[in-house]
């Protein structure tokens, strides 16, 4: 994460961070992201280390959270992150798959997005299992309506956009490996994807 530069809403990414507290939050209110690009500061230094471990995992995520879709009107991952940037990756997702409902979840808690003429909709739920079981049974009345879309080969469509996103001839495990550390796998469900080609949603929620 050296090459990337403190945001001047750095506190946003401290907040997030799974050992933040109020008053480490109040003190870093008085800094500039200049100041924890520059400042010899120990504290300031731990700051500057925190949002970087945020801004890390926020990034490896957006790129390796894999959706599969439930229905024509919902998309689902798996997503166990260190620091607090459920709702935040939720959102991400959201945004760019306007007008579908986004979960995101893993065994214990999932977070729900949606986003519809520029405004997130937004909720943080129990279980993705029991999260998804609620979403299928408030939208089956309209899944049986919308024949014309459960037609179409939704999971196949997913498949190929995701097939056009890997490229043999970068394969790089050791770059893999340094930049997507075994933690982060696990938080986005990689490991499982890799050792279990054909994995079933049950395998997702176990933790």
């Amino acid at each position: 994460m050296a090459s990337l530069k403190i945001p001047e809403n750095f506190l946003y990414y401290l907040s997030w961070h799974e050992d933040c507290s109020e008053r480490l939050l109040a003190r870093a209110g008085h800094l500039r992201a200049e100041d924890l690009e520059v400042s010899p500061h120990l504290e300031v230094a731990r700051i500057k280390k925190m949002v970087y471990a945020v801004m890390g995992e926020a990034h490896r995520m957006k790129a390796f959270v894999r959706l599969q879709p439930l229905g024509t009107q919902v998309l689902y991952g798996f997503l166990k992150p260190r620091h607090r940037i459920g709702e935040h990756i939720c959102d991400h997702f959201a945004r760019r798959n306007a007008g579908i409902i986004v979960v995101l979840g893993n065994g214990s808690e999932s977070w729900i997005s949606l986003c519809r003429e520029g405004k997130i909709w937004q909720d943080h739920g129990q279980g993705l299992y029991e999260t998804l079981e609620k979403l299928k049974s408030a939208l089956h009345g309209r899944e049986e309506e919308e024949t014309d879309l459960q037609d179409r080969d939704v999971e196949g469509i997913w498949q190929v956009y995701y097939d056009s996103q890997y490229c043999p001839e970068r394969k790089n495990p050791a770059a893999f490996r340094r930049h997507m550390p075994g933690r982060d796998q696990d938080s986005a469900g990689l490991r499982l994807v890799q050792n279990k080609k054909n994995a079933t949603f049950e395998d997702f929620l176990r933790d």
